[in-house]
């Protein structure tokens, strides 16, 4: 390693911009496709924010797999869809967090409504069951993720940038088992009150209008005034 990059500089890159998140809105793109895409953004949080892993373990619960509210809402009882899935992906000094589904173009509008509802509800009535269990499947990821030589190089990376050194196995499961119900509910609080949400919705059919409408009760005052 030395005599291959011992000769590389350590002069300072440039310096990014400060991320900014957009002022949300709404856009129907018309294609002719027989299903109908949906998703929509909210601003997250950077690596580095204390409550990172709160606002993890909520994105788990909404939609991080077949157990998740999301997952059983929509697809287990209602049949709307084939595919659901929430993430959050946070950066150096922002984050991004989205839901997305696929659906029959005639079931666009319940589907969106049901999104909202279902996020809406999640952050007051998070139980400890549910943190339990998302923290148990965060804990199996990062152990699982030590089998990739890709995912760790991705994971060790990250934490040079957010926090200028790896974080060990230990330091970020004790992260994870600080996390509470409480901590959760004000880390979601926080994404629904921090930015109006952009919506999408891709495909055909008259749906789609109605659809990203229903987005628009996912923020504002309701969302700020759960904060307080």
């Amino acid at each position: 390693m030395e005599q291959r990059f011992a000769g590389f500089g350590a002069d300072e890159g440039p310096k990014s911009k400060p991320a900014v998140f957009g002022k949300g809105g709404s856009r129907v793109v018309r294609r002719d496709l027989e299903q109908a895409h949906l998703t929509l953004a909210l601003e997250g949080i950077p690596q580095s924010d204390p409550a990172l892993f709160s606002l993890q373990v909520f994105t788990n619960i909404l939609g991080g797999g077949m157990s998740s509210r999301l997952f059983q809402e929509v697809r287990e009882k209602r049949g709307l869809c084939y595919s659901i899935y929430t993430f959050h992906q946070p950066y150096s000094d922002t984050g991004f967090f989205s839901p997305y589904t696929g659906t029959d173009p005639t079931d666009a509008p319940e589907m969106m409504e049901v999104i909202v509802d279902e996020m809406n509800e999640a952050v007051e009535t998070l139980t400890e069951a549910e943190i339990a269990r998302a923290k148990a499947q965060m804990k199996a990821g990062l152990l699982m993720a030590l089998e990739s030589c890709s995912a760790r190089a991705e994971q060790l990376a990250r934490h040079v940038l957010a926090y200028g050194r790896p974080l060990s196995i230990e330091e970020m499961i004790a992260r994870i088992d600080n996390v509470s119900v409480e901590s959760a509910r004000d880390a979601a609080r926080a994404l629904l009150a921090r930015s109006r949400p952009a919506v999408v919705a891709l495909g055909s059919g008259r749906g789609l209008d109605k659809a990203v409408a229903f987005a628009e009760g996912l923020s504002g005052p309701k969302a700020k005034a759960l904060l307080h």
